[in-house]
This record gives C-alpha cells, sequence and structure tokens, in this order.
C-alpha cells in the first residue's frame, strides 16, 4: 500500500526532472494551433527556443501532458524549423478544442518509465515507504496473521494490538445519533440501494464471527449486477460546511476489491475509501471536504457491481472537522517471527482488537502513468541514480562499439553518484525481542 515519505510527486515531476539529470529533456511547451485528428503537432514557440532548424527533432519522442492525448507518447518523425511543426509516427492523435502541454524527449518516455519502474526495486530498502497496514484483526486463540504483500519478506518493523473505539459511546461521532453501531434490534437509520440487509444476532457457541462487536451486526447482501449502497444520512448536514469529513466501518468480507466505504455531498460524486482487501473484518476509511453542502452528507459502504455477494458491517464512526480519525490507544506485540507469508506471533492478540503491522514497502511504480508517489527530493536522486545505471547498462548490451565506451563512461557516472548514499533512507526500527525468532 502506497504510504508517505514526504511531498506527493507524480509523474509529471518525476519523469521530466529524471530526464534533466540524464541529459534527455529537451523542454515542455504548448501547442500554438489545435491538435486535429492527424499526426502533427504545431508550437511556433519552438523556434524561438532555437529549435528553428528543419529535422532537428527527428527521431526524439514527445509526450503530451494535458487534454484528449494526456500520456500520449510518439516518435518525432519530421520537424520543420521555420513553421515549429512536428510530424508524429504511429496512429493519429485525437483532435483538441484548445492547447494543450507537451514535452519533448531524447529518449522513449515509456523506456524511461520503465527504468524507474525497476530502479523502484533495484534500490530497495536504500529508498522505502513506510507501511502501516491495518487490514489483520485478532480472533480468539489466533497466533497468525497475514504478512501484508506491500512489505517484503524480512521487512516487518513493529506489531501492534489497536484497542477499538465504540462508535455509539465516542462524543465526536457526527452520527451516534444513529444507529450506528447497528445494535437495535431491528435496522434502523440506514439506507439501502440495491441491498437486502438484515440483523446479525451474536452467538456464543459457537461464537458469531461476524458480529464485530457486542450484539449484533448487519448482514448485508447486494443484488446481482448491481452497484449497491449501504449508508446512514448525518443529521444538520449543514453544520459542516468547509470541514473535512473522516469516516470509519468495520466490514466482514473474504472477497477482496468489492467493497469501499464512501462519503457524498449531496448529489455530488461518491468519494470512497480503499476496497475491502478479503481479510475478514477490515476498518475502511474514507475522506472529503464538505464544500456547498446543500442537504445531504452520506456515510456508508459501497460494493460494485457483480455477482451477488454478502457482506457484514459494524461500528461506524463519523467526524468533523478533525484530520484524521480518532484511534484507541495501542500496545506493542513484542514476541513475533515472520515465515513465508505469515507473522507468527508467540503471545495472545486480544480478540476484537486490530493488528497494526508497520515495515518497509517498495515504492510502487506499477501504475506510474496516474499514481502518485510520496518520495523527497533526497530519495529522488537516489531513485534517479539506480534507474540511470539500468538505462546506460542496457546501452552497453545493445550499442555498437563506437558507443559503448560512452554509455560505459556514463553508467560509472550514476554507479558512483549512487554509491555517494546522498538520499539513502534510514531503516526503520526494530521491535521485537531477540528471542522471537
Amino acid at each position: 500500500m502506497p504510504a508517505t515519505i514526504s511531498t506527493t510527486t507524480s509523474v509529471s515531476t518525476l519523469l521530466p526532472e529524471y530526464a534533466r539529470r540524464i541529459g534527455a529533456y529537451v523542454g515542455g511547451f504548448s501547442t500554438t494551433t489545435n491538435i486535429a485528428a492527424d499526426n502533427s503537432v504545431v508550437c511556433t514557440t519552438l523556434g524561438d527556443r532555437g529549435w528553428d532548424v528543419d529535422d532537428i527533432l527527428n527521431d526524439f519522442y514527445i509526450r503530451i501532458s494535458s487534454g484528449n492525448n494526456n500520456g500520449s507518447i510518439r516518435r518525432i518523425s519530421d520537424y520543420t524549423g521555420s513553421t515549429g511543426t512536428i510530424t508524429v509516427s504511429g496512429t493519429d492523435l485525437t483532435s483538441e478544442t484548445g492547447s494543450v502541454s507537451f514535452e519533448i524527449y531524447r529518449y522513449d518516455p515509456q523506456r524511461l518509465i520503465e527504468t524507474l519502474t525497476d530502479a523502484a526495486q533495484d534500490s530497495f530498502p536504500r529508498i522505502y515507504v513506510p507501511v502501516y497496514d491495518r487490514t489483520n484483526t485478532a480472533s480468539d486463540d489466533q497466533f497468525d496473521i497475514t504478512r501484508p504483500t506491500s512489505i517484503p519478506r524480512g521487512y516487518v518493523r513493529q506489531l501492534y494490538a489497536e484497542r477499538r473505539i465504540y462508535s455509539k459511546l465516542y462524543a465526536d461521532n457526527i452520527v451516534n445519533d444513529l444507529n450506528c453501531d447497528l445494535e437495535a434490534s431491528t435496522i434502523t437509520d440506514w439506507v439501502s440501494s440495491n441491498v437486502t440487509a438484515a440483523v446479525e444476532e451474536d452467538t456464543n457457541d459457537p461464537d458469531n464471527a461476524v458480529v464485530w462487536a457486542d450484539q449484533r451486526s448487519a448482514k448485508v447482501t447486494v443484488d446481482a449486477s448491481s452497484v449497491g449502497q449501504f449508508y446512514l444520512s448525518v443529521a444538520s448536514p449543514t453544520s459542516y460546511e468547509g470541514q473535512e469529513i473522516n469516516f470509519a466501518i468495520w466490514v466482514y468480507s473474504k472477497t477482496a476489491s468489492r467493497i469501499s466505504p464512501f462519503v457524498q455531498i449531496d448529489s455530488e460524486s461518491v468519494v470512497t475509501g480503499a476496497a475491502h482487501t478479503g481479510k475478514g473484518w477490515e476498518r475502511l476509511t474514507a475522506v472529503t471536504d464538505a464544500n456547498n453542502v446543500g442537504s445531504t452528507i452520506k456515510v456508508g459502504i459501497q460494493i460494485s457491481s457483480g455477482a451477488q455477494f454478502t457482506c457484514y458491517v459494524d461500528e461506524a464512526i463519523a467526524t468533523a472537522g478533525r484530520e484524521e480519525l480518532p484511534r484507541a490507544g495501542r500496545v506493542a506485540i513484542r514476541n513475533w517471527y515472520e515465515q513465508d507469508d505469515k507473522i507468527y506471533v508467540l503471545e495472545k492478540i486480544p480478540a476484537g482488537h486490530n493488528v497494526l503491522v508497520v515495515g518497509m514497502g517498495m515504492l510502487d511504480f506499477s501504475n506510474l502513468s496516474t499514481t502518485a508517489q510520496e518520495i523527497n527530493e533526497n530519495a529522488r536522486r537516489m531513485l534517479y541514480n539506480h534507474a540511470a545505471m539500468l538505462l546506460y547498462q542496457s546501452e552497453i548490451d545493445t550499442v555498437d562499439s563506437t558507443e559503448q565506451q560512452e554509455a560505459l563512461n556514463r553508467f560509472n557516472h550514476f554507479r558512483n553518484r549512487a554509491n555517494e548514499n546522498v538520499g539513502t533512507m534510514v531503516p526503520m526500527s526494530m521491535l521485537r525481542n531477540t528471542a522471537s525468532s
């Protein structure tokens, strides 16, 4: 799971910055004639920047960074310096109704992105993202939990048991005057859309594992081929105008990616949080700002379209004006060890507690074109050095003998920069008894 290092950085920052570092970035420009459904891109200011000679940009690459063609990459097959007309190879571009931004590179931008992706693995653990995973919960007599896939084996650093907050008794819960804990004998206050909801009663022999707290939860079944919602409407919603709304709800599911928490202001777009990972009870969260509130603030779960599907929900909390959701105290678990994809705990974890797994994860560049990364300037420098090493290492193996020495010199340059360790992060501290192995 993505986690914070520093400021959020997307491909629009990473790619030009990396390309400038290796001398592959020509510059960023804007079209001066709207792109038509053909293979031409016109920018008369290219000549003003010194690119006024015919064919000087041939075999360079253009990456369009806004508009209908956002993200499109094309090789430049011809260039007319007097008019700033770029002719690109490949399929025709999509027509635009206004000026769009684009960038020009000496190397294929997709190749640069791929070296960044590989460098994210090669630079680990010198560069990492702190992972705080709360997708595991404890049950009676449970002594193992699944290691989060976002943390490679050997890089779990800390375990904690987090106590739950009683939603009905929490004073700052703006839905605590409703059936937020689902302890009523019938499903009241909750609105069902394309779902059927029923009360789920707890039992003792055997224990009913799908009741998270106290005596009841809600069994929610979504209709086949329908998007379902199960939600509460906040009372006096205009009282929270301009405030941040945080929402959390406990959900039980053994199917991943179907259920998401959501917050919706009036009829605006539904804002969802991270989807359920299918590990049983998980605390799902969503957040948005309550701007231009008319009549409603909805908080609840949304289930994606698919086969008929059942999950269980309990203990909903929504807050207004806070920067994050409340959490109860936590207790460190010190006797544990890793084995394969499991974490084994040598002490009893209290039932009904969330298990917080803290560890070091790799940068996630699997979807760099759309996913923002949170990585600070010094760590980016280390990342670019590793990426450049990979780029020029591949050139050593592919170029002819006259260019091999140049590629080797560049490889050695960036290897030396990487070995200076500028940007290397201090590893997270280990919290574990030494005998736990």
